[in-house]
């Protein structure tokens, strides 16, 4: 989709807003000022293609608000609905975390087994547990950092041959020495589902899951030849305001880490359920739920604004998913989107739950014009430190038109959205970049993503 006008008039028809109505079917005055709200916050992000998807907003048994916005194909016109099935990607793992505590609830295994017992020849079997890859604290190198994996996942591969793929690859630390996440420990979770059940990841799931919450439009991607109705295609952002679509994915590589597809319905009926004991016993919900740190059998513990919040995030080629839980509050925050730009859960989703809790959300997109002559004197090539995620990583900014575009080593890359003097977002990942003001040419550049991390410009 290279047309914003189209796009534009395609929104303004296509726009789909549903609320649920109250016990005698009338719309409560404070539903429509919710939906006025955040009505008024998304609409600068979806009229610029960077949220592209729906969400979900209920509190104490009650969806308040059900919104889509843009298209589930662009090439057919078709708009995004409530209905419309979205992968969800990490957000899978709380499923297979919860098929590992129904095994463990029917004795067929213990989370404190070693690997070995499972899979009796792997390497250090005996010194992982099913604990260390549901924390995350298994040293098993991540299969999806491997040079390779992008291509090889393009197609289809059974979960022994995923397990296979980093099998016998070194540990990158002793069991339990930390955290460090891995997708590799949920393929291997899947796996496991399989041979104690002696179902497939897939028929497990939706035999003891999603049938019994009746989650009738939820399922497991693992043949791509399958028609699945009501599927939105995955896209990624290109240049400051359209869309391309993503790279080709065969989702049965992401079994047990992030295969599945669903709806914003049916993850509020996971959420409903994980507060009693209809799907897991409390004592599987305490240990699923236990505070610890990072991804935790699938989920993270925390806080935002004074609110105790349990989170999990989703991002895989095309699409981005957040389920934020505020257990004290009972408030859900669903939030499904089939754009591969992070903004839905680093910035919509929280923003999403501020507005519910009457606080204000974060400072509203701006788009700035850019000034090209000033814009010479940030082009080069810049370096990070070794706190970043990838420790000394190099990024590259160019000049790409009208705008600037930032490009990793890896070969992602990402327009760069003036937003003030000297500072952008980053379109991609939707971090934020600032420069040293009235440096010319500019020496360093700070971006900020989930931390502060400074890169030093090594050359122009």
């Amino acid at each position: 989709m290279r047309n914003r006008g189209l796009f534009v008039l395609l929104f303004l028809l296509g726009l789909s807003c549903h609320a649920q109505p109250g016990p005698t079917g009338a719309r409560d005055k404070n539903d429509k000022k919710l939906e006025a709200a955040i009505d008024g916050y998304l609409r600068p992000y979806a009229l610029g293609n960077n949220f592209v998807g729906a969400v979900l907003i209920a509190q104490k048994g009650q969806v308040l608000l059900k919104k889509a916005y843009g298209q589930a194909n662009y090439e057919l016109n078709a708009a995004n609905t409530p209905e419309t099935r979205f992968h969800i990607a990490s957000v899978s793992k709380p499923f297979t975390s919860a098929a590992i505590l129904l095994l463990q609830e029917r004795g067929l295994l213990k989370t404190s087994d070693p690997l070995a017992k499972f899979v009796p020849d792997y390497p250090n079997g005996d010194e992982i547990t099913l604990r260390h890859l549901l924390t995350h604290t298994s040293g098993i190198p991540n299969i999806n950092n491997f040079p390779d994996y992008d291509e090889w996942a393009k197609t289809r591969h059974t979960v022994a041959e995923l397990v296979a793929k980093f099998k016998d690859k070194p540990l990158e630390f002793q069991p339990g020495e930390k955290y460090q996440y891995s997708n590799s420990n949920y393929n291997l979770l899947a796996y496991i589902i399989e041979k104690v059940s002696g179902e497939s990841y897939g028929d497990f799931l939706q035999r003891n899951i999603f049938v019994p919450l009746g989650m009738s439009r939820t399922g497991h991607d693992g043949n791509a030849s399958t028609m699945i109705p009501d599927r939105a295609s995955g896209y990624q952002p290109v240049g400051l305001d359209d869309l391309e679509n993503a790279p080709f994915l065969d989702w049965s590589n992401k079994t047990g880490n992030g295969s599945l597809y669903s709806t914003l319905d049916d993850l509020y009926k996971f959420d409903r359920a994980l507060y009693s004991d209809r799907l897991l016993s409390k004592a599987s919900r305490d240990e699923m739920f236990a505070d610890a740190k990072g991804i935790h059998y699938g989920w993270a513990t925390g806080e935002q604004d004074g609110h105790k919040l349990i989170s999990i995030n989703g991002r895989s080629p095309g699409f981005n998913a957040t389920l934020l839980r505020f257990v004290n509050d009972d408030a859900c925050i669903i939030v499904l989107s089939n754009s591969y730009s992070s903004v839905s859960q680093t910035v919509v989703a929280p923003d999403l739950a501020r507005i519910l809790f009457g606080r204000p959300p974060g400072s509203p997109l701006k788009v700035e014009p850019l000034n090209l002559k000033k814009a010479e004197n940030y082009l080069g090539r810049y370096q990070f430190g070794a706190d970043y995620f990838r420790p000394n990583s190099v990024v590259t900014l160019e000049r790409e038109g009208n705008h600037l575009v930032m490009r990793w080593e890896s070969g992602l890359s990402g327009a760069l959205i003036p937003t003030g003097e000297d500072e952008f977002i980053e379109r991609a990942f939707w971090g934020s970049i600032t420069f040293p003001k009235d440096q010319a040419p500019a020496t360093q550049l700070t971006y900020k993503l989930l931390g502060s991390f400074t890169a030093k410009r090594t050359r122009q």
